[in-house]
């Protein structure tokens, strides 16, 4: 029965029972209210006061701070090994700045240059060198990459311009802008040895010279992960060395880069490793899921219960509302009514 019935009764009733009945509904109204209000407050209790009101333990405070707990861990587990794959490529770098450039020193790493004809010859020469003897010289595990059953080699190229001619006791010159490009590729041997000839089979073109690049591929294996209970990975270290003249200054700076690519081994055993500490990581990332799937259903469960008080409350307001105007109307029509 609706408001408006319940005013038609109440305003035909014969035996005068409309403030009786105004006040059973008003009464209903207030526990229906202290009812909504107590939930309300509940609602929007601290874990302390819950407990205190109806002594039920904090479950989803607890599940909170586990949860922030197991996170944690797994936010330092993954740092720390962030940490060991950017020291493995930082070290290779500087490994690789001692070994091919020739007279390299880490204070000189931003100031590397040579400066004649024959001081580039020279350092060219060494890092072929130093490239083809690689494997016996080396105190990591680097290799050569392979393609198929060949090695791939190590590349010599001198980029120049196309044509020209400078005579600054005259100030003048003559320049072509079309970059010319000539290679050497130089391939290692087994049994690796020194040079046994020029490396380079063509001329280097200082007039016009832009600049020269060696570049070679080189891989290797980082074990540290292994103390860490991870799997090592692979990386491919591609490798450049640069000789820029472009200034024409009389200095040629020398720069050692390299692009790394890091890739899961693709055949491995590892022996003497308790499995039990395998088992254990296994265990832990499956509670850290567990831990994780349970917070988001006490979440949900939560705003889900906030979306139904809101509800609620805005019934609650519609049906004040309205019935505060039906009582209204009702005790006007008994005025009216009355003789």
């Amino acid at each position: 029965m609706d408001d408006s019935s319940e005013a038609y009764l109440c305003i035909n009733d014969p035996n005068g029972n409309c403030s009786e009945s105004h006040a059973v509904l008003e009464e209903e109204e207030e526990e229906e209210e202290e009812k909504f209000r107590r939930k309300l407050k509940y609602f929007f209790m601290n874990p302390c006061d819950k407990y205190t009101a109806r002594r039920r333990k904090p479950w989803k405070l607890i599940l909170q701070v586990l949860k922030i707990a197991v996170v944690t861990i797994q936010l330092v587990s993954f740092g720390l090994s962030n940490q060991m794959v950017v020291q493995f490529k930082e070290e290779n770098l500087m490994t690789f700045r001692h070994l091919f450039l020739k007279n390299f020193s880490r204070s000189s790493a931003n100031t590397h240059a040579v400066y004649t004809q024959h001081d580039v010859y020279t350092h060219i020469t060494y890092t072929v060198e130093q490239f083809l003897m690689l494997p016996s010289i080396t105190v990591g595990n680097h290799e050569y990459e392979k393609s198929g059953e060949v090695y791939t080699p190590l590349s010599i190229c001198q980029q120049f311009y196309h044509n020209g001619s400078l005579s600054p006791a005259n100030e003048s010159f003559h320049i072509d802008t079309h970059v010319d490009e000539e290679c050497s590729l130089i391939y290692p041997r087994q049994p690796f040895s020194t040079l046994t000839a020029n490396p380079l089979n063509f001329t280097l073109h200082f007039e016009r010279l832009l600049a020269v690049t060696v570049k070679f591929t080189l891989k290797s294996i980082n074990l540290e992960t292994v103390q860490y209970h991870e799997l090592p990975d692979c990386y491919v270290f591609n490798i450049m060395i640069t000789f820029d003249n472009k200034p024409h200054s009389g200095r040629i700076g020398i720069e050692l880069d390299n692009d790394v690519q890091i890739n899961e081994c693709s055949d491995w055993t590892v022996t003497g490793a308790s499995p039990r500490d395998m088992y254990i990581m296994v265990l832990f990332d499956v509670m850290v899921i567990l831990i994780l799937l349970l917070s988001l259903l006490l979440c949900t469960r939560s705003v889900k219960a906030g979306v139904l008080l809101q509800f609620v409350s805005y019934n609650q307001t519609t049906y004040h509302q309205t019935h505060q105007t039906h009582a209204f109307l009702t005790q006007g029509f008994c005025l009216v009514s009355s003789p």
